[in-house]
Formats: structure tokens, sequence, C-alpha cells
């Protein structure tokens, strides 16, 4: 049984999107499929990708607008934009 993660990365702008792809892939070693924003990754459990994607984001100096969040029904992860007041 393998397991899947998915990543609803919509809200990024489509480079960063490609960037946060090809960084999955090379530090997770696992297939990646990207489609519409939605990123689904075989074999990875949702609080690695967790991990791996808030590091992404840090690197990126985008951690302050954008936040991942965990959605129980779904057991996916969402990249949302942080609302300024």
């Amino acid at each position: 049984m393998s397991i899947m993660a998915e990543l609803d990365a919509s809200k990024l702008p489509g480079e960063v999107l490609r960037e946060l792809r090809d960084f999955l892939n090379r530090k997770l070693s696992v297939k990646v499929e990207e489609s519409s924003g939605k990123i689904v990754l075989e074999n990875v459990s949702n609080t690695r990708l967790r991990k791996v994607v808030r590091w992404f984001l840090s690197k990126k100096n985008l951690s302050e607008e954008y936040r991942v969040l965990s959605d129980t029904k779904t057991k996916s992860l969402t990249i949302r934009k942080i609302k300024k007041d």
C-alpha cells in the first residue's frame, strides 16, 4: 500500500509553483505529479510533506505571506495566503 499525499498549491504564483514541484522532487526523491496547482506525491506522509513545504516557503522568504494548512476531512494540505489587516 502506498501513501499518497496531496498538496493544494494553487494560491502560489506559477513560477513559485514550478520551483516547489522541482524542490519536492529533489528533496523527497519520489514521483511528483502536478496539475492546475494540485501536487500529488507517492510514499510521503503529510507530516514530512508539510515540513518540506514550510522549509521551501522559508527559503523563498514566503513564510510571512503563506501558510501550510491541514484539512483533516480530505487528509490533504493546502497553501493559503495569509490575510493582512
